[in-house]
């Protein structure tokens, strides 16, 4: 087992609230991972973002950007066709599972920390679950992540973090993308993928956002705009400046068109693909 830092081990409520949005959109066996807790966050949530939508489509489609995110990582993963697949900070997703059971000649490994872990085994404990899926301890910000792991020979790795690292400070931010790409470059090279909130994006949503930056500062105690990227262009010198070879905002063209929910108007996230 990765050894593990001091931080916040505990399951956060947004991981439930999330989890609950994405059984509710109908991503396969997210119901696994849906609780009462989270129905209980996500409900009221959607329901006033979809009143709000009318008056204020941008804040007011914020659930469905839930969705939109899950649905383009997810869509990334696949055209990636991975030999393995590392995702770090998988929280209460499904996806990884989903996919390995697709793909029997891949092997997906989904790493976070322990009280993450313990939750998930619980809520697993009634599915069978395919061979080639891993759910390991794991902290992005300790040494050695990963340190187990081998690549399948010319075969493809790929590494993603879906809202874990605009939660972390510049500092932390770098280190977690140092350790993804000395991963990456011990496994022969491969590419990850992350998302940003840049605060230029943040700003165009007005009061609605800093409503929910607020929200977000109450539940983890750390002012997140302040620790967000100005832009994209600060998060990829950020991220080439932390070992990675190249990173680039993926354009509309590459991010398909789902169609179980409205796809956002305008919407605060920027996806990054870094390699190494």
């Amino acid at each position: 087992m990765t050894e593990t830092i001091a931080g916040n081990p505990r399951v956060s409520l947004t991981g439930y609230a999330t989890a609950s949005a994405w059984a509710h959109f109908g991503f396969e066996h997210a119901q696994w991972f849906s609780t009462l807790r989270g129905r209980a966050l996500f409900l009221p949530m959607h329901l006033g973002c979809r009143a709000l939508r009318t008056v204020a489509p941008a804040p007011g489609a914020f659930t469905e950007t839930l969705y939109w995110r899950h649905y383009w990582f997810s869509e990334w993963a696949k055209s990636q066709a991975p030999g393995l697949a590392i995702e770090i900070g998988a929280g209460l997703s499904t996806r990884g599972i989903a996919y390995a059971q697709r793909h029997a000649d891949m092997h997906w490994v989904d790493y976070d920390l322990p009280d993450m872990v313990r939750a998930r085994e619980k809520m697993l404990a009634a599915h069978a679950l395919p061979t080639n899926y891993t759910l390991e301890a794991g902290d992005l910000l300790a040494p050695h992540l990963g340190a187990a792991l081998t690549a399948p020979n010319n075969a493809r790795v790929i590494a993603m973090t879906e809202g874990v690292t605009d939660y972390l400070d510049r500092a932390e931010k770098q280190r977690a993308w140092q350790a993804i790409a000395s991963l990456l470059k011990r496994l022969g090279g491969g590419r990850y993928l992350l998302e940003v909130h840049p605060r230029d994006r943040i700003e165009r949503f007005g009061p609605a956002a800093h409503l929910v930056l607020d929200a977000l500062r109450r539940i983890s105690g750390r002012d997140m705009l302040d620790q967000l990227c100005a832009d994209t262009g600060e998060a990829i010198a950020l991220l080439k400046s932390s070992g990675f070879a190249d990173a680039r905002v993926l354009p509309e063209s590459e991010l398909a068109d789902a169609g179980r929910a409205p796809p956002p108007a305008e919407r605060a996230f920027a996806l990054i693909e870094a390699e190494t």
